[in-house]
């Protein structure tokens, strides 16, 4: 399941994003067998670049990104295969990062049943530990995306139809 893309996306700061999105629109709204349907149809760098935008998308601010990484991690089951994406494109340091968020999760985890986004209001610690990861995912995200785009350009064929 490969996407058609104009020639100069190919140089696009955003090739990763546009090699997945019209998988992850197609599913948008949808319900969670759905989801997993599509994602068993992707090969393993698509399947990696899926859940990792399917997170990264919902990470635009602090509180999303506490939420969401909590979400993935407990009601999504979906955290491993982050990390498992992550390092099929090489990226150990937004792979690290990630294993930080879990510890800090799961600590969350131990104090209280349910995570939410007034947690970072009523915790100072939580929301100083929360800013220093999310700075932290900030960084490394964006040095991952131009990983993965330089892996997509020397591996068109796994995403790109008609080899441009």
């Amino acid at each position: 399941m490969r996407v058609k893309l104009n020639p100069i996306d190919i140089e696009s700061q955003s090739l990763s994003w546009l090699c997945i999105k019209p998988m992850l629109l197609a599913v948008r709204g949808k319900d969670l067998s759905a989801k997993s349907d599509m994602y068993n149809q992707l090969n393993e760098g698509q399947k990696g670049l899926y859940l990792f935008y399917s997170f990264h998308n919902h990470t635009k601010t602090l509180e999303e990104f506490y939420w969401f990484s909590a979400y993935n991690i407990n009601e999504l089951k979906s955290w491993n295969g982050i990390k498992k994406g992550l390092n099929y494109f090489k990226n150990i340091a937004l792979s690290e990062v990630l294993e930080d968020i879990e510890i800090l999760i799961a600590e969350q985890n131990r104090l209280k049943k349910t995570v939410n986004q007034r947690d970072l209001e009523n915790d100072k610690r939580l929301m100083n530990d929360v800013i220093a990861l999310y700075d932290k995912y900030i960084d490394c995200s964006e040095t991952s995306i131009n990983r993965m785009n330089d892996w997509i350009k020397a591996n068109r064929t796994e995403f790109i139809e008609d080899d441009v």
